[in-house]
C-alpha cells in the first residue's frame, strides 16, 4: 500500500449497489443520531474542518475512543493520517510506517466495513504492520474501518479516504453497528463531495474575479495609452512645434527625449544630455517598428511614414520601465512622425491648399492655376469630384493634417472652408461609395461622427466651384435630415439640394430639368412647355391632351416626339418624369407671380 499526501483527496465516483450489504431498517434512536450528524456535516465548509468533524461524530456514532482519518492507496508507503480525534496530544498526524495494509485493500474493494476485535492479537494479524504499530502506540485493540463515499462501477479504487474508529478494549462490531457505519460513511463521502465541488466553485469564481480584475486594469492602461497617443498627436499637429512635443512626451515617461533627424542631427531635446548618445549604427538598428533598448535605460524608438524613416527619438528614462510605459514608446513615435512628415510636408501642403482655395472662389481659373495643379500631381482633365467633409469636434489642426496627407496619397487637392474640409479627388469610383468610404474611415480615425458630401463627377478646372457649391448643398441636405456621420453625393439625394438652397437653387433646378425645351419655345414658339403639362395632366394619354388643347392627336404626338429630342429618350421613366413635373409646376409658379 502507499501513502497519500496531506492535502490528496480520493475524488468521489457514483455509487453502486453492494450486493452483500444486509437489509435493516436502522431503530428511531439511530435516525435521530444521523440527523444530528447530516446537520454537522451540513455546516462544515472547509475541507480540513469536515474531515475533524467526520472523525468526531464516528467515535459519537459507534462509541470509539479513538477515531481518525487516513488515506489509502495502492502505491507507496502505507496511510496517511489526515485527521484524528481522541488520539494522543504528541501524535502530531505523522504517517504510520511503511507496510502492507490488507485492512486497507479490504475497504479499497468494498463499501462494507473492515473490523478486527483485537488488533494485538493473531486476530489482527491481517491489520498489517502500519496500524499495528499506531494501535500499540495508542494502546487500541478493537478497530473498525470504512471507506467514506461507496465503490466505483466492478473495478476497486487505487485510492481512497477511509475513517478508522478503535476502541482501547477488546470488543466485537455488531452487525448493526455495521450498517450504521456504513450509513454514516455514505452521508459523509457525500458531504466530502460537496466541499470538493464547493472548493472547485470558489476556486474558480476567484479565478474569474482575478480575471476580470486583469481585463479592467487592461482596459485602463488602454485607454491611458489612447489618451497619451491622442494627446501628443494633437500636440504634434496643432503647434508643430518640437521642443513642445519632447518636454511633453519626457513628462509622461520620465526623463529626457531628443528627437533626431534620419541623418542623426538632433532637433530638439527636453533637457540635459542622454547619459549615452546612440551611435550611426545604434541608430540603423532602430530602422525597424520596434524600439530598441541599448541598456536598462536607454531606448531608440524608430520614427517611420509608411516605410520610410523619417528619424528616432533617443529616450533616457529615469527608472527602468514598466510593461505598461514599453508601450507607450511606439506611440511617442507615430506622433514624432506626424510632426516631422509634417515639417517635411509643409510647403507640398501650403501649395495644395492655396490652389485649390482659389479654384473654389474662382468662376474661371487662371492658366497659371491649370498648371500649378498639374505640379502637384493633379490632372483636371481626368474626372475628379468635390468633397466636403464636417468633422463634428475634431480638432481642426489635426482634421487637416489628415487631410493633407490623404490629398497626397490620391493625388488630389484639399482646403479648410468655413471649418468644413474640401477634397478635390480623382474620381474612379461612383462619387457615393467614395463619400460612404472616407465617411467610415475618418470616423474610425477621429472617433467622431464625419459627415461627408459629393458633388458629381465631371472634368475641366472650371466646374470646380460648382461643384463645390453642389456638394456643400449636399452636405446641408443631409445634416437637416438627421443623417449625420454618413456620407452621400448629389445624385443620390437627386433635386432636394437644390430646392432647398432658396430661388437660386430652383432656378438651377428648373434650368437642369427643362432648360433644352425652353430654349426651344422661346425660339420657335412651339409651345412645348404647356404641351408636357397638358400630357402630364391627362395621365400620360396624348389623346386626351389633344382634347384638352383643342387640337388633333398626331400634332401632340410630333410635339412629344420633339420633347424626346430635347431630353432625351428616358424622359418618360419615372424618375425623370416625376423631376419634369416638378420643374414645370415651378417654372409655371415663378412666371405667374
Amino acid at each position: 500500500m502507499s501513502i497519500e499526501t496531506q492535502s490528496g483527496v480520493a475524488p468521489a465516483e457514483p455509487a453502486t449497489p453492494v450486493a452483500d450489504q444486509p437489509v435493516r431498517h436502522l431503530e428511531s434512536g439511530e435516525l435521530r443520531a444521523l440527523v444530528d450528524v447530516a446537520h454537522d456535516l451540513a455546516v462544515s465548509r472547509d475541507a480540513e474542518a469536515l474531515l475533524a468533524v467526520i472523525a468526531r461524530q464516528g467515535r459519537r456514532l459507534l462509541g470509539a475512543p479513538v477515531g481518525f482519518i487516513a488515506t489509502v492507496s495502492e502505491e507507496g508507503p502505507a496511510i496517511t493520517v489526515r485527521a484524528a480525534d481522541g488520539f494522543s496530544a504528541d501524535f502530531g498526524f505523522e504517517p504510520c510506517p511503511a507496510g502492507a495494509e490488507p485492512s486497507g485493500a479490504a475497504v479499497l474493494e468494498s463499501s462494507r466495513p473492515w473490523s478486527t476485535p483485537d488488533i494485538q492479537d493473531e486476530a489482527g494479524a491481517s491489520a498489517g504492520p502500519a496500524l499495528r504499530a499506531l494501535a500499540q502506540v495508542e494502546g487500541v485493540r478493537a478497530m473498525i474501518a470504512v471507506r467514506l463515499g461507496q465503490v466505483r462501477g466492478s473495478r476497486p479504487c487505487r485510492s481512497a479516504t477511509v475513517l478508522y474508529l478503535a476502541d482501547r478494549r477488546a470488543r466485537t462490531f455488531t452487525e448493526n453497528e455495521h450498517i450504521q457505519l456504513v450509513s454514516f460513511a455514505r452521508l459523509a463521502g457525500a458531504s466530502m463531495e460537496k466541499t470538493r465541488l464547493l472548493d472547485v466553485v470558489i476556486a474558480r469564481l476567484y479565478g474569474i474575479e482575478q480575471q476580470s480584475a486583469r481585463t479592467a486594469a487592461d482596459l485602463d492602461r488602454a485607454q491611458n495609452l489612447h489618451l497619451v497617443h491622442y494627446e501628443l498627436i494633437d500636440l504634434a499637429v496643432a503647434r508643430g512645434d518640437a521642443q513642445a512635443f519632447v518636454d511633453e512626451a519626457a513628462r509622461h515617461i520620465g526623463g529626457i527625449v531628443q528627437l533626431c533627424r534620419a541623418d542623426g542631427v538632433v532637433v530638439a531635446s527636453s533637457g540635459g544630455t542622454v547619459r549615452r548618445r546612440p551611435a550611426t549604427g545604434e541608430h540603423a538598428a532602430a530602422s525597424g517598428r520596434k524600439p530598441v533598448s541599448l541598456d536598462d535605460r536607454t531606448w531608440v524608438i524608430p520614427v517611420l511614414a509608411g516605410g520610410h524613416r523619417l528619424g528616432s527619438l533617443v529616450v533616457e528614462t529615469d527608472a527602468l520601465l514598466s510593461v505598461p510605459d514599453c508601450q507607450e514608446l511606439p506611440l511617442i513615435g507615430q506622433a514624432a512622425a506626424v510632426l516631422l512628415r509634417q515639417q517635411d510636408g509643409g510647403s507640398d501642403a501650403l501649395a495644395r491648399r492655396a490652389v485649390l482655395d482659389e479654384m473654389i472662389t474662382t468662376q474661371r481659373p487662371s492658366e497659371g492655376l491649370v498648371e500649378r495643379s498639374r505640379k502637384l500631381g493633379v490632372d483636371l482633365d481626368r474626372p475628379y469630384v468635390v468633397l466636403v467633409l464636417r468633422p463634428d469636434g475634431v480638432s481642426s489642426y489635426w482634421a487637416a493634417a489628415w487631410a493633407a496627407g490623404f490629398a497626397v496619397r490620391c493625388s488630389g487637392l484639399f482646403t479648410v472652408h468655413d471649418d468644413d474640409l474640401v477634397l478635390l479627388l480623382p474620381s474612379d469610383t461612383d462619387p457615393a461609395v467614395q463619400a460612404r468610404t472616407i465617411a467610415e474611415e475618418t470616423g474610425a480615425l477621429f472617433g467622431r461622427p464625419v459627415t461627408v458630401a459629393a458633388s458629381n463627377s465631371t472634368t475641366g478646372p472650371d466646374a470646380v466651384a460648382a461643384r463645390y457649391r453642389q456638394a456643400l448643398r449636399c452636405l446641408e441636405v443631409i445634416i437637416m435630415m438627421n443623417f449625420g456621420g454618413r456620407g452621400a453625393s448629389v445624385q443620390e439625394l437627386g433635386f432636394l439640394p437644390l430646392l432647398l438652397a432658396g430661388r437660386d437653387g430652383i432656378d438651377q433646378f428648373i434650368d437642369s430639368v427643362l432648360r433644352p425645351v425652353l430654349d426651344y419655345d422661346l425660339r420657335r414658339r412651339a409651345d412645348l412647355v404647356r404641351t408636357l403639362e397638358a400630357y402630364f395632366q391627362a395621365g400620360g394619354s396624348p389623346t386626351n391632351a389633344a382634347e384638352h388643347l383643342h387640337m388633333h392627336p398626331n400634332t401632340v404626338t410630333r410635339r412629344l416626339d420633339r420633347v424626346k429630342k430635347l431630353l432625351g429618350a428616358d424622359w418618360q421613366d419615372p424618375s425623370r418624369a416625376l423631376e419634369i413635373q416638378l420643374a414645370l409646376r415651378l417654372h409655371r409658379l415663378l412666371t405667374e407671380l
